[in-house]
């Protein structure tokens, strides 16, 4: 299904074959290396009966399933409660999302600029397959189709200058490569990559940009002790200002707070736990002894309050971790419905690859798995590991899985918290929010600039739109604008007189055949033909020539002896 989302063929079965060579290539790739880890097994001499093998199998999907939890978890538990202290300040907040602000900037310049690039090329394409036979030119059609009507208008409005009609720059030497079906594929996948990428990131940038502007709000909230006239509710709700300043500027912060300090006290737990979890004798992991302890008072609804507790925690560490994760532009997931469906199938083949990894760990956390227990006298067996089976790892890493697991959680999870991935990405060049760095001091500043801009044009806009409705309302009319830009003069009911244009015209000439000599002396337009308004600058000037008048001037004109002039306008 990736491969048939990523694919640039026009046609269902064009995806389905590019999407089967794709995965051919892949899956064979996985196939040769199993086949040489099973030679290298059938050399040592173990036995390959199928029992056999469906346990390696297994132990394989379950070593590398509890590896990569283990990775996502020493990112999530550190920055779980992390980002919910962020939350709660507010100013540490502000900075970040200024910066967050300046960044997105720039990045929806460069994704603008490369949609500029594949939509002229696309239009360019286009004019020179215009009289192309075949189906080329229904592909580049199809390919322009992709790009919004109202991006095509803005880019178009930008590039005003440029003439699409104009001579291509592509040779008639290259019309042959243009209408090839490679590079209509490659061109239609790059279309559709630089659409997904603009509205992405002009998403990214505008949400941003609102919260950068709500937190300013609640900073001013704070100060003046008056709710901001942007934070407040539909009046129809009626909520009492009182309630929303409590909301806004107070309420939130505490609840966060108290959120992170509960929720660093759980990682602390799971920590702890994870790292005592294959010492059953005696029992260290706070989280089997926590349930053990209600289970012998027979507490069964604590047991299920704690263990449904515990396990979302591990689900939201972990998961956090792949919403937050962005591998360059393979993998993003993105708000408003802006992520693409590649995204969304490697988020989906995630989530259901982590889900028996984190079920298996908690077992184990809880000593509830009897090949982590390792006790003959373990007689409870839970209807998880029975269908699904046990937290079993390949036997070549098994007997120092219990050393070498806790040693990698504990490392990620410091390396999380003293933030060693960020100042790497930093040290390479790629922007990353620094406290102490003065890249990001400038980054936050232009940041903030560009909220100020973006708060006046909003203001401005509200103050036009009210205006508007003012206007409206007063007048009785949809809008106060002229359609001519301007002013109009009453026309006289002369004007009234004015028929289809092939009739009027036929009069007009029958009538000039019998006017008198002595009407060439009177001006060649009269002032019932003219139409006159008043544009928005004061200047005065004729807007519009009846076809009636144009006829008798030209009859006029014909019918004199003096030399006339060049065209009506020279008479004005």
């Amino acid at each position: 299904m990736q491969s048939y989302s990523n694919a640039g063929e026009f046609t269902a079965i064009g995806r389905l074959k590019a999407a089967w060579f794709n995965n051919a290539v892949y899956y064979f790739t996985y196939l040769v290396i199993f086949f040489f880890l099973l030679a290298y097994a059938i050399s040592k001499g173990i036995s390959l009966n199928y029992d056999h093998l469906k346990v390696i199998i297994v132990s394989a999907s379950n070593t590398w399933g509890l590896f990569l939890l283990t990775v996502l978890l020493g990112y999530g538990l550190v920055e779980v409660p992390r980002q919910l202290w962020q939350i709660s300040n507010k100013g540490s907040r502000l900075e970040k999302t200024y910066f967050d602000v300046d960044r997105l900037s720039a990045e929806k310049n460069d994704a603008e600029e490369t949609l500029r690039e594949v939509y002229m090329e696309a239009r360019e394409v286009l004019n020179v397959l215009q009289n192309h036979r075949g189906d080329a030119r229904g592909k580049a059609q199809q390919i322009l189709a992709k790009i919004p009507n109202d991006i095509a208008q803005e880019l178009s409005s930008s590039n005003s200058t440029h003439n699409f009609g104009a001579a291509s720059n592509i040779r008639e030497t290259d019309v042959g490569i243009v209408s090839s079906d490679r590079y209509l594929i490659r061109l239609h996948k790059r279309v559709i990559d630089a659409v997904q990428n603009y509205q992405r990131t002009l998403a990214q940038w505008r949400s941003t940009t609102e919260l950068a502007m709500y937190l300013e709000d609640c900073d001013q909230s704070e100060i003046t002790g008056k709710l901001s006239h942007s934070l407040l509710a539909n009046p129809a709700l009626r909520i009492p200002e009182r309630i929303q300043f409590v909301w806004h500027c107070i309420a939130q912060r505490r609840i966060a707070q108290a959120f992170s300090w509960l929720f660093a006290g759980m990682t602390l737990l799971i920590m702890w736990s994870e790292c005592t979890f294959f010492i059953v004798h005696p029992q260290l992991s706070l989280a089997a002894r926590i349930l053990r302890a209600a289970a012998l008072g027979y507490h069964y609804k604590y047991i299920q309050i704690l263990a449904i507790g515990l396990v979302s925690y591990l689900s939201i560490c972990a998961y956090y971790t792949v919403f937050k994760l962005r591998i360059y532009r393979y993998y993003h997931l993105d708000a408003n419905h802006l992520t693409d469906e590649n995204s969304l199938l490697f988020s989906a083949m995630l989530l259901c690859r982590l889900t028996p990894p984190i079920c298996l760990n908690f077992l184990g956390m809880i000593h509830l798995d009897s090949h982590i227990t390792a006790d003959s006298a373990f007689g409870v067996e839970t209807q998880f590991t029975a269908l699904m089976g046990h937290l079993d790892v390949i036997p070549l890493i098994a007997r120092g899985i219990n050393i070498y697991l806790p040693i990698l959680i504990v490392l990620l999870c410091l390396g999380t918290w003293f933030r060693l991935g960020t100042r790497f990405l930093h040290s390479l060049g790629i922007d990353q929010f620094m406290t102490d760095d003065a890249m990001t001091t400038e980054m936050a500043s232009g940041g903030k600039r560009l909220v100020a801009m973006e708060r006046n044009r909003a203001t401005r806009q509200r103050n036009r739109d009210e205006r508007n409705a003012t206007f409206a309302k007063r007048f009785n009319e949809p809008s106060t604008r002229s359609t001519g830009g301007g002013f109009s003069l009453p026309r006289s009911r002369l004007d009234d007189d004015r028929v289809p244009i092939l009739g009027d015209v036929e009069s007009n000439e029958h009538e000039s055949l019998y006017a008198p000599p002595n009407q060439a002396s009177q001006g060649l337009l009269s002032n019932d033909d003219l139409d006159f308004s008043f544009a928005s600058e004061g200047a005065f000037q004729p807007s519009q020539l009846t076809l009636a008048g144009a006829a008798r001037a030209s009859s006029q004109q014909h019918s004199t002896t003096h030399p006339t002039s060049s065209s009506f306008f020279d008479d004005l």
